[in-house]
């Protein structure tokens, strides 16, 4: 009879809620809450260093709740690395299609104000895209690159025919000028920021995208 009542409160609903939702489950702010935080640590650190308890403790959150929104630290990786890849594809759509009059200076403000908003994104994609070849990576090329390199450099092509380009630019090349003008800052700020006196936030966001605009026009010729 003993061993009856013991295997019915091991499958009791009560009994499977209790190992499956870990207590603070029913906060419907910790599984974002663990995604800012780990994205802010994995960009800092990389995600190798950075332990799942660190992460926790920094979300305020029982450690139990990265196994239940995530499966492990590979899975919230994965998680953190689409949050930066949503972002950046609704730059290309809000840029490409809202803008399509001005696609290119949209890209430039949508884009800085994406880093400047999220400023782990840049140096997350470089320590767990660029730097090492894991599934990081496959999953930045099928999820916004494929996308990426056709779209952007059609727009510049379109650029190009509209006259608001000269037409010795090749498309692929100053996509690859753009982007590097727009990120750079936000990948050398911890070694470049204290020598030329800036820090991330909306203010240089703002004078960056301005600059950045200013410059490539010009040199570019889009408004000759």
């Amino acid at each position: 009879m003993a061993s009856t009542r013991q295997a019915s409160a091991r499958t009791s609903p009560r009994g499977r809620r209790g190992v499956g939702r870990p207590p603070g489950v029913a906060d419907s702010g910790a599984r974002q809450r663990l995604i800012d935080v780990a994205a802010a640590l994995f960009a800092h650190n990389g995600a190798d260093a950075v332990s799942l308890r660190q992460i926790a403790a920094a979300a305020q959150v029982a450690p139990a709740l990265i196994a239940y929104h995530f499966g492990d630290k590979q899975g919230l990786l994965h998680a953190t690395l689409e949050e930066a890849l949503q972002r950046l594809r609704s730059v290309i759509a809000r840029s490409l299609g809202e803008a399509s009059e001005a696609p290119l200076a949209a890209f430039i403000a949508n884009y800085v104000d994406a880093l400047t908003r999220a400023p782990w994104i840049a140096p997350l994609l470089v320590r767990e895209v660029l730097s090492r070849a894991g599934s990081g990576r496959e999953q930045f090329v099928q999820r916004f690159a494929v996308e990426a390199a056709k779209l952007l450099p059609s727009a510049m092509a379109d650029e190009i025919a509209a006259g608001r380009m000269r037409k010795e630019f090749d498309p692929r090349l100053t996509v690859l000028s753009l982007i590097g003008m727009s990120v750079f800052p936000f990948i050398a700020q911890p070694v470049l920021g204290p020598q030329l006196g800036y820090r991330i936030d909306e203010r240089f966001g703002r004078e960056w995208a301005q600059h950045t605009l200013a410059l490539f026009m010009h040199g570019t010729g889009a408004h000759r």
